[in-house]
């Protein structure tokens, strides 16, 4: 039953999958407001909550005093109340599946910087996972982009984890801060000078003509026509992926970062997958958004909290950031987030006028 005393949100909405409950927990124990959300992942192949939310929610639970109604595995519809803030102590989060450590972090972030002292979490699950930013990605593209807000997180892999094993652990060092949160604002976009890239493939072998291939695929959007590439291959043997695991490539300029990871969900070869990671990339660059989608929709939730006013280059939005942008209307009714298309063909300029919140 839907109550009027409290924050609801259809899950069906936009692409009704999980990122729509991990920003509603966020902003729920940070604001302490209690929500109910309903058609959770209705237009998932499997709605419901599934076994990621399920742990994730059970995490956020164990150290943030709440009341729960259904929540249960398969569970369409289920209540959140908070009733403390932060109960600061270290965690451990062990996965009973290839969970994603970064999409975990994306919740327990925001929260964990009501702390009082520096917080370590020990996350268990996927490194390199489809449909969610790399732990590699966070380290060398989202940290430094938090850091010029004001956060302080350092993360260390211990072990790397794929799908659909897992078996990956990453420990994260949250510092609190005890202030606002900085404004961010990146409409500048400069050609790209550096590109990183790791193959995930069964066994060492030669990359030269796959490196090769990126550069000169990508060459146009360098500065003076000079791209070095650094790149390294991790061995990952599984019985679903014989050719190739992925591909993750990041680009960097003096302005932007972009991380263009494709994860195959089927057994594809190294060739197709390096081409697909070209043809991605080639479409951000050429719209010179500020970030790739990850990363984008990763910062929209910090942005909001964020005092005055904040402003990024996206490219054409996508239905996780319509979704974001709807959970934080709920709970942010102040939060003033506008898009507009630019001169530029499938770039918008992302506007959010911050509230200010003081952790």
């Amino acid at each position: 039953m839907i109550q009027n005393n409290i924050t609801t949100i259809d899950g069906s909405q936009y692409e009704g999958g999980g990122q729509m409950l991990r920003s509603a927990l966020a902003l729920s124990v940070i604001l302490q407001k209690e929500f109910q959300i309903i058609n959770i992942r209705s237009n998932r192949p499997n709605p419901g909550i599934n076994n990621q939310l399920l742990s994730q929610i059970q995490l956020i639970s164990s150290f943030v005093k709440s009341e729960l109604q259904g929540v249960e595995l398969g569970s369409k519809q289920m209540k959140f109340k908070p009733l403390d803030k932060f109960v600061p102590q270290d965690l451990f989060c062990k996965a009973t599946t290839a969970q994603s450590i970064t999409l975990i972090l994306q919740s327990l972030l925001p929260i964990s910087l009501n702390s009082q002292k520096p917080i370590q979490l020990s996350i268990q699950g996927g490194t390199y996972l489809n449909h969610s930013p790399t732990v590699f990605a966070w380290t060398n593209i989202f940290l430094k982009l938090i850091q010029e807000m004001g956060i302080q997180m350092k993360l260390e892999v211990i072990k790397e984890g794929y799908y659909p094993q897992g078996g990956g652990e990453v420990k994260a060092l949250i510092q609190p801060i005890n202030q606002k949160l900085k404004n961010y604002v990146n409409i500048q976009y400069s050609k790209i000078n550096q590109l990183t890239c790791t193959y995930l493939i069964p066994s060492v072998s030669a990359i030269m003509q796959f490196d090769n291939q990126i550069v000169n695929n990508l060459k146009e959007h360098s500065e003076n026509n000079v791209l070095p590439i650094k790149s390294n291959v991790k061995v990952v043997n599984s019985k679903k992926f014989k050719k190739c695991y992925g591909v993750s490539l990041l680009c960097h300029s003096s302005k932007n970062s972009y991380d263009f990871t494709v994860i195959n969900d089927q057994d594809k070869s190294i060739e197709e997958t390096v081409h697909q990671v070209i043809n991605q990339a080639k479409q951000y660059l050429q719209n010179q958004t500020s970030f790739d989608e990850h990363h984008q929709d990763q910062l929209i939730l910090l942005m909001a909290l964020a005092e005055g006013k904040s402003e990024i280059l996206i490219g054409k939005p996508s239905l996780h950031t319509y979704s974001l942008i709807y959970v934080i209307g709920l709970f942010l009714p102040e939060c003033k987030i506008e898009l507009r298309e630019t001169d530029s063909k499938e770039q918008y300029l992302l506007s959010v006028q911050g509230i200010g919140y003081v952790f």
